[in-house]
């Protein structure tokens, strides 16, 4: 069991937020490696696990080793997408690095030689992490990322709901049965430490920011910083709500597309047609983009561009090959669009 203490000013500096797409990917990378939860994620784990990419899976056993939990997300904070989690884990001091990676100091050093140097910071080695990180991502998360916002959002705004009607001990008090609230203390009877062992946890004027996750579970995790303490809990406990979610993407082939009409209205056919392959076949290339949606490499490449520009794809690069990948925003606006289909 672990006991999380709040003092009266504690209270006060309780919120409830999304942390974002490079926390959920860490924390699918736990997920994946296991077997437990079949009917939650029993589907997505077939889908995913093939897909991943071998700096992947070393990235996935470094950083959710069977005990244990390097929690990056802690060190670049809530990120809105994933290339903003990127960037803050690529632009972080680098004794901050090493002291996120010591949790790992009694693990098994069989790691791979460019893993051991990330541990040190290594700033090439760093930058390869964060590639692999974003490869977990487009795999494992992006293809769902769209409705995984969305029932994040809506689990926070019905927590903010509570608090708002009742305040913060009734929005402690909701978290039952995986939570009890017993003023002053909240208690997490299932407690499996991924990171902090101690029974006791003292918030000493730190903001708890509570954070729902699909990939957290079984119980709630804490993760303190010096600065804040998070407590990861699950959101994601009915068969129904993981179907939906893991349902696979529309089929976006040219021949047989299913466009959005409005989509297809705002942007073009032919545009909406390559954002909608982007979407089916995350990280192609411009030459696979243009043959799935039968126009010419120029064509395709002149429409990725414009698609870039607007924010709605980006471009990542592995050795000399350019890849194609929806960002937050496309895929929002794939899942959002109204009306009926082309």
């Amino acid at each position: 069991m672990l006991r999380v203490h709040f003092a009266s000013e504690d209270l006060a500096q309780v919120r409830v937020t999304v942390l974002g797409p490079l926390a959920e990917t860490e924390l699918s990378l736990r997920t994946v490696q296991r077997r437990d939860r079949a009917g939650l994620f029993g589907g997505w784990r077939a889908r995913t696990g093939p897909r991943i990419s071998p700096d992947g899976r070393e990235t996935a056993r470094l950083l959710s080793p069977s005990r244990g939990l390097v929690d990056l997300f802690t060190l670049v904070g809530a990120a809105g997408c994933m290339e903003e989690g990127s960037e803050r884990l690529l632009s972080a001091p680098a004794w901050r690095l090493r002291e996120e990676f010591s949790v790992l100091s009694g693990t098994s050093s069989r790691r791979a030689q460019w893993l051991s140097e990330a541990m040190d910071a290594d700033r090439r080695a760093v930058r390869r992490l964060a590639d692999a990180l974003q490869d977990c991502h487009r795999v494992a998360v992006a293809p769902y990322w769209g409705r995984i916002d969305q029932y994040l959002e809506g689990e926070v705004a019905r927590r903010a709901r509570i608090m708002v009607r009742g305040g913060v001990g009734a929005l402690l008090d909701s978290l039952r049965p995986m939570a009890v609230w017993k003023p002053p203390v909240l208690e997490i009877p299932g407690y499996r430490p991924l990171v902090h062992p101690q029974a006791d946890f003292h918030l000493q004027n730190r903001p708890f920011i509570l954070s729902p996750s699909v990939f957290c579970g079984p119980a709630p995790q804490l993760f303190a910083g010096p600065n804040t303490a998070i407590m990861v809990y699950p959101a994601l406990h009915n068969l129904v709500d993981a179907a939906a979610l893991w349902a696979p993407p529309a089929d976006a082939r040219r021949g047989n597309a299913v466009v959005p009409s409005a989509v297809a209205a705002l942007l073009g056919r032919t545009r909406a047609v390559v954002l909608c392959v982007i979407a089916d076949y995350p990280a192609c290339t411009t030459t696979q983009l243009a043959k799935r949606a039968g126009i010419s490499p120029a064509s395709a490449s002149e429409h990725a561009t414009t698609l870039r520009s607007a924010g709605l794809t980006t471009l990542t690069r592995d050795r000399k090959a350019a890849l194609h990948t929806l960002t937050h925003l496309g895929i929002t606006l794939l899942n959002t669009a109204p009306g009926p289909h082309l």
